[in-house]
């Protein structure tokens, strides 16, 4: 769950995180968080990332080659009131 939330749905990664906490002594309240995790992902299937490559692929030819780039960059300590970090990355398949 956790490897879907972070590559594809980031808008529920710190929910599923949350839950994974709570694996080793979970209670039903945990368990039900799970599930409306889960029910939420179902309900909401047009959010999250998507990935469409620019050219066409007939799902038959071997040879083709997709390509895949990203991009990030970082600034440490930008705010000097609380001394957080600010980092952003994003990936494009052409």
């Amino acid at each position: 769950m956790m490897h879907m939330m972070r590559w594809t749905r980031p808008d529920v990664y710190n929910a599923a995180r949350d839950c994974a906490r709570h694996m080793q002594g979970s209670t039903e309240d945990h368990y039900q968080a799970m599930l409306r995790v889960m029910d939420y992902v179902i309900a909401m299937p047009q959010r999250g990332l998507f990935l469409a490559p620019k050219g066409d692929w007939d799902g038959k030819d071997l040879d083709f080659e997709f390509e895949i780039s990203r991009k990030s960059d970082s600034n440490y300590t930008k705010c000097k009131d609380s001394s957080k970090s600010i980092t952003g990355c994003v990936t494009y398949l052409n």
